[in-house]
């Protein structure tokens, strides 16, 4: 899949959000894929990993690898939003620089949501992604209709 040609939508009006855009324009006629919330496991059988920096890693592993079924990359992402427990303003730079690495200087729209806890009282953090491919060779089987 080759990723569309987004516009991001940054106005010299409002103030720059960091490695992020306020907004992207999703062009028409392209696939959307919409996650689920991928969190911090590190393995097939759901091993949660125990720090919060293993478990940022771990998720975005995992958002990457949801992305890679469809043959999607982290620069067709258009929408980040992303789940911290207990948020505190000294861990941003874990998530920042994580997230800064895995985007490799694209700028999608995001969102950080503090919450007091996520689906397991182990999680840290959970990110879910929207992103946008133009249609073309699916990379994996999909399954497709809902019952």
């Amino acid at each position: 899949m080759s990723s569309p040609s987004l516009t991001l939508l940054n106005p010299a009006s409002v103030a720059p959000s960091g490695p992020f855009s306020h907004g992207v324009v999703i062009p028409s006629g392209h696939d959307i894929i919409v996650t689920a919330g991928q969190i911090g496991t590190v393995d097939a059988q759901g091993t949660i990993a125990e720090s919060y920096e293993a478990q940022v890693a771990a998720a975005i592993e995992n958002l990457g690898a949801v992305l890679a079924e469809y043959g999607a990359t982290p620069k067709d992402i258009v929408k980040l939003t992303y789940y911290i427990v207990d948020y505190d303003l000294s861990i941003r730079p874990v998530h920042i620089n994580a997230l800064t690495k895995f985007l490799d200087g694209h700028r999608p729209g995001t969102a950080l949501i503090g919450v007091a806890k996520l689906g397991n009282p182990r999680l840290k953090f959970e990110i879910e992604a929207i992103a946008v491919v133009k249609p073309g060779t699916v990379s994996a089987p999909v399954v497709s209709g809902l019952a």
